[in-house]
C-alpha cells in the first residue's frame, strides 16, 4: 500500500521520519514515543489546517553478507574449508596443511620444500585435481601436483572437494579435488597501501623462509602482491636399513645428503569494477625451484639436480545480474609454461644417465552461466571448459634428441539443475549434473632409424559421460543431511600414453580410469550452546568402486607399459567435530576410518590393502590464548599401512606431536612464533626407500601493518 502526503502533513512526516532515524540506536518503543509526541507538538503550533499524520514504524533491511565459505557448505557434496591466513607465521606448507583435514592423505619425499602428493578418500595422486583460483595445476606429465610447488603465502584459504569436483571447476576427479584461493585484494580500504605483512623463519637443517605480502588500492585499482624465498640444506638424519629391511645388524644412522633446496615465488592479483559488467581480475603467478634428488635412503646419489621454472597467468570475469537478475555469468582464460629440468649423469636415481629439459605448455578457458527460472524453484546452470596442454620434451644426452612434440586437448561441458523444496524455505535441494567430456590426442611412432623424423601415428579421440546427483536436506537452521552418487574419471598422463626414452613404453588404447562415488552424511553447524560460542559436527559414510585402473606391467628386461587392468573398492566414514569455547579456546578434530580392497584379477593384487592408504587417521589441535600470547597443539595419528601393492613392505604406525607459541611483542604488529614439530622424533616413511624428518623447531619473527 502506497500513502502520499501533500501539504503540512508531508513536512509532518518528513519531520518524524528524520527524528526517528537520529534516535535509531534507542529502543522502538521509545523511538515510537518520541515520534508521536513531535508530531502531537507541531500540530498543536501549526496554523495551517491538520492533516492526517500517519506515523511509519522503523524499516529494518537483512541480508546476508556474500560468503564464499558458506555457500561450499551449501552445495550436495561434502567440503572442507581452512582459512591459513593466520599459520603464516608457521613453518610449514600446503603438505602439512592438508595432512590435518579430514579424509585427506599426503604422500612425502623429505622433508620442507621435497616433492609431496595428495590424496582424498583412499585415491591415487592422479585422481584428485589441484587448482590455483580455479585454474588446473596438476602436471599433464604425470598426472600429479607437486605441493611443493605451491607454497602457501599467497593463499586465503584451502578448499577440499572430498569425493566430487563441482562442475564450476572444469572436468571431474575421481578422488575429488583441491582448491586453492589467493587472498584478495582490499575492496573496502581506499588508500595506497591498506595491509602489510613481513616474516622472517630460521629453523632446523638451516632453513630460511622470507615472506613479504602486500595489498593496496589505489584510485579504482585493488592490489594484492606477495613474494616469498625458501632455502634448506635438508640434512636430516635417518636409520639406513642397507637395502635389508629383516637385517638389523647393519642398520646405521646415516645423514641425508644431496638433499637441498632453493625456491622463490613471487604473485600478484589485480582487481577492478567495471561499470554494468561486473568484477575483472587479473592474476599472474612466478615460481623456481633448484634442489638436489637424494635418491632412494639406501643408495643416495650425491649429484643429480632437478629444477623446474613455472609461470602462470589468467584472466577471470564475475559479471553483474543480467536480465533483472536472472542470469550469473562467469569467464575465464589461462595460460602456463613449466620448464623442467633434471640431470644425473652418473644415473644413480634412474636406470641410466639421463639429462632432460622439458617443457609445458597449457592454454584453456572456461565460461558459465546460472539461470534463476522465473516462478519456478529451480536453478539451470552451464559450464563449457575447454584446455590445450603441450609437451615438448628435449634430451640433452648422449646426444640433443628435441622432439616430437605431443600434445592432448580436453573439452567438457556440463549441466546443473537443482530443485528447491519448498520455494521459498528451501529445504530440500536436489540436484543433479550431466558432463560431457573429449579427449584428442596425438601419437606418434619411433623413427626406423635415427637420423629420421618420428612418424604420426594419428590422433586417438576419447569420450566419457558421467552424470552425478544428489540432495540436501536442512529440517533445521542447524541441521543438514546429504547424500550424493555419480560417476567420475581420471584421464591418462602423457607418461602413460606417449611414454619416455628410458623405463616406460606408452600404450594409446588407455582407457580412462572410472569410479562410481557414493556417500551420505549428516552435519550440525551452530552458534552457542551452554558455554560453547560455535559447535560443527560432521559425520559421514563413503563407498566407491574404481575400474580400469592404469597399472604398469613390465614388457621387458627393463622396460613397463601401462594397461587397464586394476580395480578397487574403497569404504570408509569421516568424522569430524570443532568447537569455540569459552575464553575463546579453539579445539578440533577428525578422525578417518578407511576400507581398502584390490579387486583386481592379477592373482599376487587381489585382495590386498591399496599402499599408502591408512586405515586410521586422526587429528586433533587445541589453541589457548592468553592476553598476548597463544599455544597452540597439534597431534595427528597415521595407522600402519603397506607401501607396495603386493603389501610386502609396511609401515609401522606415527603419532606427530607439534606445539606452537606465539607472542604478540608490546610494539604494534611485532610478533615472535616459535613451533617445534614431530617433538617425539616418530621416525617413518610415507615412500619406500624416502625417509622424513625427524625432531625440528623453527622461529618466525613477523611483522605486520595495517594503516
Amino acid at each position: 500500500m502506497r500513502i502520499s502526503l501533500t501539504g503540512p502533513a508531508r513536512r509532518a512526516a518528513i519531520l518524524t521520519t528524520a527524528t526517528a532515524a537520529l534516535l535509531a540506536p534507542s529502543t522502538a518503543a521509545a523511538t515510537t514515543a518520541a515520534s508521536v509526541a513531535r508530531a502531537a507538538a507541531y500540530r498543536a503550533q501549526s496554523t495551517v489546517p491538520r492533516d492526517t499524520l500517519y506515523v511509519v514504524p522503523a524499516i529494518v533491511i537483512e541480508a546476508r553478507r556474500h560468503d564464499p565459505v558458506a555457500e561450499l557448505y551449501e552445495r550436495p557434496g561434502f567440503v572442507a574449508a581452512v582459512d591459513v591466513t593466520g599459520r603464516r607465521e608457521r613453518m610449514e606448507g600446503l603438505a602439512g596443511v592438508l595432512s590435518e583435514m579430514v579424509g585427506v592423505n599426503v604422500e612425502q619425499y623429505g622433508g620442507l620444500g621435497d616433492f609431496a602428493t595428495v590424496s582424498v578418500r583412499g585415491s591415487s595422486a592422479a585422481q584428485v585435481t589441484v587448482y590455483l583460483d580455479g585454474i588446473p595445476m596438476n602436471d599433464p606429465y604425470t598426472g600429479v601436483t607437486n605441493l611443493a610447488d605451491l607454497p602457501l603465502g599467497a593463499v586465503e584459504r584451502v578448499e577440499v572437494y572430498r569425493g566430487f569436483a563441482p562442475p564450476q571447476l572444469g572436468a571431474s576427479a575421481i578422488g575429488g579435488a583441491v582448491n586453492l584461493v589467493t587472498e584478495s585484494p582490499d575492496a573496502e580500504k581506499r588508500r595506497a597501501l591498506s595491509h602489510l605483512n613481513l616474516n622472517s623463519s630460521y629453523g632446523s637443517f638451516d632453513t630460511i623462509r622470507q615472506q613479504l605480502s602486500v595489498r593496496a588500492s589505489p584510485w579504482l585499482v585493488r592490489l594484492f602482491a606477495h613474494g616469498s624465498y625458501a632455502r634448506t640444506s635438508g640434512d636430516f638424519t635417518f636409520l639406513d636399513n642397507e637395502g635389508t629391511p629383516f637385517n638389523y645388524d647393519d642398520d646405521a644412522e646415516v645423514m641425508r645428503i644431496n638433499n637441498d633446496a632453493e625456491s622463490y615465488q613471487v604473485f600478484a592479483r589485480v582487481e577492478f569494477d567495471v561499470p554494468g559488467e561486473g568484477v575483472v581480475s587479473i592474476g599472474h603467478d612466478r615460481f623456481a625451484r633448484e634442489q638436489g634428488v637424494p635418491g632412494l635412503g639406501n643408495n643416495q646419489s650425491v649429484s643429480a639436480r632437478a629444477a623446474r621454472d613455472r609461470r602462470l597467468t589468467y584472466l577471470k570475469l564475475a559479471s553483474g545480474s543480467l536480465l533483472g537478475r536472472q542470469i550469473q555469468m562467469t569467464a575465464s582464460a589461462h595460460t602456463s609454461t613449466s620448464g623442467e629440468r633434471f640431470r644425473d649423469l652418473e644415473g644413480t636415481v634412474g636406470l641410466g644417465p639421463q639429462d632432460t629439459d622439458n617443457t609445458i605448455e597449457s592454454y584453456g578457458g572456461r565460461a558459465g552461466g546460472k539461470w534463476f527460472v522465473p516462478r519456478l524453484p529451480v536453478t539451470l546452470e552451464l559450464v563449457f571448459d575447454g584446455r590445450k596442454e603441450e609437451f615438448h620434451p628435449v634430451e640433452k644426452f648422449p646426444v640433443v634428441r628435441e622432439g616430437p612434440d605431443r600434445w592432448r586437448r580436453s573439452q567438457t561441458t556440463a549441466l546443473v539443475g537443482e530443485l528447491y523444496l519448498p520455494p521459498r524455505g528451501q529445504t530440500l535441494v536436489l540436484s543433479a549434473t550431466q558432463r560431457w567430456e573429449r579427449q584428442v590426442s596425438e601419437f606418434y611412432d619411433d623413427a626406423p632409424f635415427p637420423w629420421l623424423p618420428p612418424s604420426p601415428r594419428g590422433r586417438v579421440a576419447v569420450e566419457s559421460r558421467t552424470p552425478s546427483g544428489g540432495f540436501r536436506w536442512t529440517p533445521r537452521a542447524s541441521l543438514t543431511v546429504k547424500g550424493n552418487i555419480g560417476r567420475y574419471y581420471r584421464l591418462p598422463t602423457f607418461l602413460e600414453l606417449f611414454g619416455n626414452v628410458g623405463s616406460v613404453t606408452g600404450n594409446s588404447a588407455l582407457e580412462p580410469e572410472t569410479g562410481l562415488n557414493r556417500d551420505v552424511g549428516i552435519i550440525f553447524n551452530t552458534g552457542r550452546v551452554g558455554p560453547i560460542r560455535r559447535l560443527f559436527a560432521e559425520a559421514t559414510y563413503l563407498s566407491s568402486d574404481v575400474d580400469d585402473l592404469i597399472l604398469f606391467f613390465p614388457n621387458s628386461q627393463h622396460t613397463s607399459r601401462p594397461v587397464n587392468i586394476g580395480s578397487a573398492r574403497i569404504t570408509g566414514w569421516e568424522f569430524s567435530l570443532s568447537a569455540v569455547l569459552p575464553r575463546a579456546v579453539e579445539f578440533s578434530s577428525n578422525y578417518t576410518r578407511l576400507r581398502t580392497e584390490d579387486t583386481s584379477e592379477i592373482p599376487y593384487y587381489r585382495g590386498n590393502e591399496l599402499p599408502s592408504r591408512p586405515c586410521d587417521d586422526v587429528n586433533v589441535a587445541a589453541a589457548f590464548p592468553w592476553r598476548a600470547w597463544k599455544l597452540t597443539y597439534e597431534y595427528h595419528y597415521l595407522g600402519a599401512n603397506y607401501l607396495d601393492r603386493a603389501n610386502m613392505q609396511s609401515v609401522s604406525a606415527r603419532n606427530l606431536h607439534n606445539v606452537a607459541l606465539r607472542w604478540q611483542l608490546p610494539w604494534e604488529g611485532l610478533s615472535i612464533t616459535a613451533e617445534g614439530r614431530n617433538l617425539l622424533d616418530d621416525r617413518a616413511s610415507d615412500v619406500s626407500g624416502f625417509p622424513l624428518p625427524g625432531r625440528s623447531f623453527y622461529t618466525t619473527v613477523g611483522f605486520a601493518v595495517n594503516p
